[in-house]
């Protein structure tokens, strides 16, 4: 066995040393801060771990299966969802069968009152754990926001430049508007194609109404 001495590893030219506490101390960083944050990390990526980009529950009854109560206390069930509360049934998910049992595993512990400050059948599409996988560390890394302003910067620069217009202030608003006249209505060929269209609409609706098709 060969002893090659110390060796000190570092992640770029960013160190950032903190001390980890345990057994639920009220330090900071604990063990179990630190656990958590590797493991939403760990999964928050759509394509390694099989989740998916979009939240599961329905919009229009934000997940609750209904959308309004009866007088008499009875739930109304939401059209959307057919009352399931799910944008998409789980057993349709195009994921793989563990992903989707961890999915449903998460949808159905959310449903419990113990459990519903957690919000898990919100995050349920990924896997529990809260955030967009594609969210950047606001300390270590850029942000989204901070990408599509320069993004945003960089081609209105390239739109003033291509158009030849002065530079404007931080406090100038520049309105560029430029009108041309196409035409109205239907071209001589496309009034004839729009009028075969509408005439066959209309022989069907007559044969439908006929009971011949």
């Amino acid at each position: 066995m060969i002893n090659s001495g110390e060796r000190e590893l570092a992640w770029g030219e960013q160190l950032d040393v903190r001390e980890i506490a345990a057994f639920g101390t009220d330090a900071e960083f604990t063990d179990q801060a630190v656990a958590a944050y590797v493991a939403k990390y760990a999964t928050k990526s759509a394509d390694a771990s099989g989740a998916l980009d979009r939240a599961l529950f329905c919009r229009p009854c934000q997940g609750r299966g209904a959308t309004a109560v009866l007088p008499h206390g009875m739930p109304l069930p939401c059209t959307a969802c057919d009352g399931t509360g799910q944008a998409r049934p789980l057993p349709r998910l195009a994921v793989a069968r563990h992903v989707r049992q961890m999915i449903r595993t998460c949808w159905e512990l959310g449903r419990l009152p113990e459990f519903a400050d957690l919000k898990l059948w919100k995050w349920a599409h990924m896997l529990g754990f809260r955030g967009h996988f594609s969210t950047k560390s606001r300390s270590y890394s850029t942000t989204l926001g901070a990408l599509r302003a320069a993004r945003r910067t960089w081609r209105t620069e390239q739109a003033r430049v291509h158009a030849d217009l002065p530079k404007s202030g931080p406090t100038t608003t520049l309105v560029v508007g430029h009108w041309d006249y196409l035409g109205s209505g239907y071209s001589p060929g496309a009034a004839l194609l729009a009028a075969d269209v509408c005439h066959r609409k209309e022989l069907e609706r007559q044969f439908v109404a006929e009971g011949d098709c």
